[in-house]
């Protein structure tokens, strides 16, 4: 996927304003296949760094990048999650994630992103071949 194609998706979920500056969707864009949905991205600190959270009709992928810091990339597959939980607060939003046995907590994430990340994850989901 390049950039504009992945730019062209945020406005179309009407996020783009808030994220177009983010220095993790250079990686991200290089990251997806053509044919893979985005439907969600917010971002929230996990193990200490900020990362990005892009949902996709087959994987939750995270992202961690800077300009002094080398990228990292964790995948969960979406067939693999159990349940998601956004706790919507005033300034202390999270989003909990459960799969394959392990909880993922991304604290102070955006709480207007928790209409948008609830219907990302309750779309269909679409199997990934790696």
């Amino acid at each position: 996927m390049d950039r504009k194609f992945l730019d062209d998706r945020l406005r179309e979920l009407g996020i783009y304003s808030e994220y177009y500056h983010r220095l993790e969707l250079k990686p991200l864009a290089a990251y997806l296949p053509y044919d893979e949905t985005i439907n969600c991205v917010l971002t929230g600190y996990w193990e200490g760094n900020r990362r990005l959270v892009a949902v996709t009709d087959s994987r939750i992928v995270i992202i961690a990048t800077g300009p002094m810091v080398p990228t990292q990339v964790n995948v969960i597959k979406r067939t693999a999650v159990t349940s998601w939980k956004f706790n919507k607060k005033f300034l202390l939003s999270n989003v909990q994630i459960e799969a394959e046995g392990k909880t993922y907590v991304f604290a102070q994430t955006q709480g207007a992103r928790q209409k948008l990340f609830n219907w990302a994850m309750e779309q269909p989901v679409r199997e990934y071949e790696e």
